[in-house]
Formats: C-alpha cells, structure tokens, sequence
C-alpha cells in the first residue's frame, strides 16, 4: 500500500490511500464525469507521448458499490490509452469510503499540478464544488485555496459560464464567442442560447459587438413578444448570413444593422435622413459633421482637420459653403 498526501491548505492536509493495481479498462466508467473538469478529453500529442514513453502518470480512480471504477483524475490518459488498443491500465484506486467533495478537491489539484486551468475547468470546478458547500463565503474560500480566483465578481460569472450547453462552453475556448457575451446567455433557455453561438459563428465580432446583438435581440424579443430564437431565424438574418459573397465582417455589419433598424425604427429613419442630407452639404474629408447621441437634442460637431493656413482658409470656404446649402437648414429641422 502507498500512501498519497496532497495538502489542501497552509494549515492541514488529507491524506489519501491508495494501491497500485492492473485494471481492465472495460470496468472503468468511461461515462461517469463527477470529477470531470475538462470538456475534451483526446489529445494527439498525449497519445503520442504514451504510445513512445509508455503511460508514466497513472489515471486515480475509486471502486464503487457497483465494483465500476470512477475516474477521479485521468480522463484524457485513459483515453488516450483506449485509442491505442490498450485493454488494461496501471491505475492507483483509492482506498476508502471517500466523500465526493474529497475527490472533487483530488482532481482539482491534480489538474492544476500538471497545467494552469482555463476558463472552462474553473467554471466547472465552481459549479461541481457548489453542490456539496451551499455557503457562498465558504465555497468561496476553499476555490481560493484550490486555486480558483478571488475576486467575486469574476468567481459568479464562472459560476454562470457552467450553465450553458458544453458547444457552447467549447465556443468559449475556441474564441467562437467571448467570455462576457457567453455569460450573458446564461439565463435564457439553452435554445435561445444555441441559436446566439450559431449566429456567432458566421460572423466575425468583437466582445462588444457580440453583447450589443444579445441585448439588441432581446429587446426586440420583448418589444414584439417573441422569443430571442424566433428574431434570429427571421428571413432578413437567414438572407445575410446565406450571401456567399459577403465575408464575416460584412455579414457581421448587415447583422446589426438590421437588428439596430428593428429595435429602434425612429432612429433608423433619422440615420438615413441625415446621411442623405450630410451628403448634400458636399463635405470634404476634412470637415466632418456628427449628430447629438441619438439625435435627442444635443449639440451637433464639426470637426475639420488642417496642417497650414492655407488649409485653415479652406476649411473656413466649406464652412461657409456648408451655411449657405439649404441642406443643412432642411437636415436641421426633423430633430429641433
């Protein structure tokens, strides 16, 4: 018998038991992920390195009541030992009725022993943890000695990155969709949610742009009494998004563009009087004229860029010009 000590804090450590034996691979539940952090589990390179070097880690598993063992750290090795026709596997199996919040802890620090979590892990890790400490104080310090963030705020959208479908929470780590508009989704029903990463597939869009679609669908949602899923299955998103021609960045404007004329038809309206109308006054590049925000009565800007006093000059005939073009008196009036 050998004994494993991982220590869990400054002050204590628990000791763990076990013995080193030959399982079969087929008693092993493969399926059962109660200790489970990461969402893949193949790896070429891992294959790799225990096909030539041979399998140096071995996987921890615990024998349940039913005589099947659970994997408790070792998912991607036993795995990666299935794929190259392995039938049996050097494993240390715990010794012991030990509680679930034990093996939790076990597989956690195991993980990190080998490589910093990501996102995903964490999110996984806080929720797993969650079910067997209902304290937020205590769960949240015990994440801290496992390693998990300390700060709050980011600790309760890990929390709510681990509600969402997995395709999702592998979006996440493949940049598909970002940490923040991944969280966002969390409350809305694993359809709606599907069907935002869908869209977010086609398109190329920052974070920012990315919540302001969510926001956007959702107000439409509500305005028109409609579920988020049903706004973005709406023929004019299925038209953009089946256009060959367009790339993402162009899809990803048209996108929200039209999502920005649904939600605020108004606004819409005064953009495009006032781009045609802009148009009218013959601005140069170098004179530029900007609306108040959402033209609610604010102050216009003109803004005119100029290297010499030849150009100043310049500046002053097209601002003169631009006083005289009925244009502006006609672009003016809509808004007082």
């Amino acid at each position: 018998m050998i004994t494993y000590k991982i220590s869990m804090s400054c002050n204590d450590s628990d000791m763990f038991n076990y013995a080193d034996k030959v399982i079969s691979i087929s008693a092993i539940d493969t399926k059962d992920d109660t200790c489970r952090l990461s969402l893949r589990t193949d790896s070429d390179a891992l294959v790799a390195s225990i096909r030539d070097i041979g399998l140096i880690n071995p996987p921890i598993l615990r024998q349940r009541q039913d005589l099947k063992y659970q994997i408790v750290c070792g998912f991607r090795r036993i795995k990666a030992c299935q794929s190259l026709g392995w039938h049996e596997i050097r494993a240390r199996v715990l010794l012991g009725d030990l509680p679930e919040l034990d093996l939790l802890k076990l597989a956690i620090l195991d993980n990190r022993s080998h490589r910093p979590l990501n996102v995903i892990e964490q999110a996984r890790g806080i929720e797993k943890l969650s079910a067997h400490i209902p304290s937020r104080n205590r769960l949240e310090v015990l994440a801290s000695v496992l390693g998990f963030p300390p700060n709050q705020k980011v600790f309760g959208k890990l929390s709510k990155l681990c509600r969402l479908p997995e395709s999702i929470q592998a979006g996440v780590l493949d940049e598909t969709i970002t940490f923040e508009a991944a969280v966002d989704l969390h409350e809305l029903s694993p359809e709606d949610a599907l069907s935002f990463f869908d869209l977010f597939k086609g398109l190329k869009l920052s974070q920012n742009k990315q919540r302001e679609v969510i926001t956007l669908v959702q107000e439409i949602a509500i305005r028109e009494d409609l579920q988020p899923g049903h706004v973005l299955q709406s023929k004019e998103i299925r038209t953009i998004m089946d256009q060959p021609e367009l790339n993402q960045n162009e899809k990803g404007l048209k996108v929200r563009a039209y999502l920005k004329q649904r939600r605020f038809p108004m606004l819409a309206k005064a953009e495009e009087w006032f781009s045609k109308e802009r148009k009218a006054l013959k601005l140069n590049e170098h004179v530029h004229l900007t609306p108040p925000p959402y033209f609610e009565g604010g102050p216009y800007t003109i803004r005119m860029t100029f290297k010499s006093m030849k150009d100043f000059d310049e500046r002053c005939k097209t601002l003169d010009a631009m006083a005289k073009n009925p244009a502006l008196r006609r672009l003016l009036e809509p808004f007082k």
